[in-house]
């Protein structure tokens, strides 16, 4: 079943690449390919370790107000735990392809409309032991491996009133059905309605500011039909702030996330609403700083800190989780080769502290350090 629905969409695929490349009236298309290499490593004070090397490609062309990109990557993971056997895992991550129409100087907004899909070429379906290999994303930067087919509509719109811009985004993420692991067959995730808004002020040429928000909605997850789960609701809310002149720019925003409470399977079925609420609140602020060298190079710097308080739980709980703390610094380096080749190089290190922890397994309190390099290739034609 999976391998007709990999054919199917790449017929699909193929299909609107020949539409997209033979509109009569539109004009040439531009083609960019980009590529690299991603290696994320960190430890804990209680003797465990993993690395992870990330291979991604990403395709995309353009013509006219159509484009058209495809995302495929390879990843490698391996897990050395404080207790238990060591695991890797090789294999290919899902192919994302985008289609997109944007729809300016004709109405009173500009538009896009977009359409995502996930293709299910990653890895599911795992054996207990492999479990492991799914880690938390502060820590690595690949944490699902392989999903369903889904299906991700999108429309967006912008305006611009003198100093104001506005735009505000809607989406609906529809996702298929696969087998999880061997103990989670035929799992059917929730599907998810999401939407977004910003408003910038500019000040002047070189200072503007940007307000943002975010809601999703998650229906309910099943388990060979029956309900299993169900997320809360998510809400998220920003500040930024951008300095920009010739040769520098700086960028700090700050953003917040809370979310609703979750709802979990009952024994007896059905699901129920948990007591407390099993998600802390969750705190991020950043700083960038980007200087140009010259036409062709540029450096960048980056801070991150975030916190996420410890849940709503009483620490003598069982489904109580502790409090967060982490501090990420970052610094790179861009540069145009050419006309159409261009690298980038970026290094980050992060120190990380988790509070005592009850759920989904009692821990005790732990620090971790890691370190993440990236680098990435992009030419056009």
């Amino acid at each position: 079943m999976k391998q007709k629905t990999i054919t199917g969409i790449l017929i699909l695929l193929l299909g609107a690449v020949y539409i997209l490349f033979n509109l009569e009236t539109a004009a040439a298309y531009d083609l960019s390919v980009q590529t690299g290499f991603q290696v994320d490593w960190w430890k804990d004070d209680k003797d465990g370790k993993a690395v992870q090397a990330h291979i991604p490609v990403e395709i995309e062309a353009r013509q006219g107000d159509y484009s058209l990109s495809l995302l495929a990557g390879y990843a490698s993971t391996h897990v050395e735990p404080s207790a238990g056997e060591n695991r890797t895992l090789s294999h290919l991550l899902d192919t994302k392809v985008n289609f997109s129409y944007t729809v300016t100087d004709r109405l009173p907004v500009d538009m896009l409309i977009g359409l995502d899909l996930n293709l299910p070429t990653g890895k599911t379906d795992f054996v207990q032991e492999e479990l492991a290999l799914i880690m938390d994303p502060d820590l690595v930067s690949i944490t699902t491996f392989g999903e369903g087919f889904n299906v991700n509509p999108t429309v967006s719109v912008a305006w611009d009133r003198g100093a104001w811009t506005a735009g505000l985004g809607l989406g609906y993420l529809w996702r298929g059905e696969y087998d999880f692991s061997r103990n989670v067959q035929d799992y059917d995730p929730g599907d998810i309605v999401n939407a977004t808004a910003e408003v910038r002020y500019y000040f002047s040429p070189v200072w503007n500011s940007r307000f943002f928000g975010g809601y999703a909605w998650y229906g309910k997850d099943t388990v060979e039909g029956e309900d299993f789960a169900q997320p809360g609701r998510h809400y998220l809310l920003g500040a930024g702030l951008y300095y920009n002149r010739t040769r520098w720019d700086a960028v700090l925003t700050v953003r917040t996330v809370l979310r609703d409470k979750s709802k979990f399977q009952e024994t007896s079925g059905g699901l129920f609403t948990e007591d407390s609420n099993g998600r802390g609140r969750e705190f991020t602020g950043d700083l960038m700083l980007t200087y140009r060298l010259n036409d062709k190079t540029a450096l960048n710097a980056s801070v991150r800190g975030l916190y996420i308080t410890d849940n709503d739980y009483p620490a003598d709980s069982s489904r109580f989780t502790g409090a967060r703390g982490k501090t990420e610094l970052g610094l790179g380096v861009g540069r145009r080769i050419c006309r159409n080749l261009r690298y980038e190089v970026n290094v980050k290190g992060f120190v990380m502290h988790d509070e005592e922890t009850n759920f989904p397994e009692t821990r005790d309190a732990r620090d971790f350090s890691g370190l993440s390099t990236v680098m990435r290739l992009t030419t056009g034609f």
